[in-house]
C-alpha cells in the first residue's frame, strides 16, 4: 500500500540482449548497495504476459540535480559541498561493493525532497555500472559507455579495465560544473 517508481524498459528495446542484461545489471548492482544516498530497489522482474522487465524503486520526490543546475546557473560553495560529499559517500559505497558507476553526471544524482530534513543526494541510474571484479581480465574490458562530458580518459580508450578513479574523475569534473556553472 505504499507508492513506488515503477521503471519499465521501453519497447522498443526489449529485444536486445544487451539491454536487456543492462536493465537486470542495474537492479542487481542498486541491491547490493546498502546507502541513504542511493536510490532504494526494492524488485525486479519480468512481466509474463508483456515479456517487459521491470524495476520497482523508491519513490523520489524532488528534482535532478542538473536541472535545478540548469535553474540556478552555479551552486554556492556550501551548498556543493554538501551535494558532493553525499555523493562521495555513495560512491564510497559503491566501490566497496567492487562497483564502478560509469555515468556519473549531475542528471544521475537526485536532490529529493524530505520531511525530516534537509534536501538529500539519491544516486541514480546504475544501467551503466560495471563490476571492477570483471575488469580484472581482457574479457572484462567494454566499450565506452557513459556521457562524453563526464568519462575518463579510460572510458574513451576502452583499452584499460575501468576502477573506481574513473567515477572520482567523473566527480571532479561534477565538481567543476556545480561551482561554475
Amino acid at each position: 500500500e505504499r507508492k513506488r517508481a515503477l521503471k519499465i524498459m521501453h519497447p522498443h528495446f526489449v529485444q536486445s540482449a544487451e539491454l536487456r542484461d543492462r536493465f537486470k545489471r542495474e537492479a542487481k548492482v542498486a541491491a547490493q548497495i546498502d546507502s541513504d544516498f542511493v536510490v532504494d530497489v526494492f524488485d525486479a522482474g519480468v512481466d509474463e504476459e508483456t515479456q517487459m522487465p521491470f524495476l520497482v524503486m523508491e519513490l523520489l520526490k524532488g528534482e535532478e540535480l542538473g536541472k535545478r543546475l540548469a535553474a540556478v546557473v552555479r551552486f554556492s560553495p556550501p551548498e556543493a559541498i554538501t551535494y558532493l560529499w553525499q555523493t562521495a559517500l555513495a560512491l564510497d559505497k559503491t566501490h566497496r561493493a567492487n562497483i564502478v558507476h560509469r555515468d556519473l553526471k549531475p542528471e544521475n544524482l537526485f536532490l529529493t525532497e524530505r520531511e525530516d530534513g534537509p534536501p538529500r543526494i539519491k544516486v541514480l541510474d546504475f544501467g551503466v555500472a560495471k563490476f571492477v571484479a570483471e575488469t580484472g581480465t581482457q574479457s572484462g574490458q567494454t566499450r565506452s559507455l557513459g556521457t562524453p562530458l563526464y568519462m575518463a580518459p579510460e572510458q574513451f580508450r576502452g583499452t584499460q579495465a575501468l576502477s573506481p578513479r574513473s567515477d572520482l574523475f567523473a566527480l571532479a569534473l561534477v565538481t567543476y560544473t556545480l561551482l561554475v556553472g
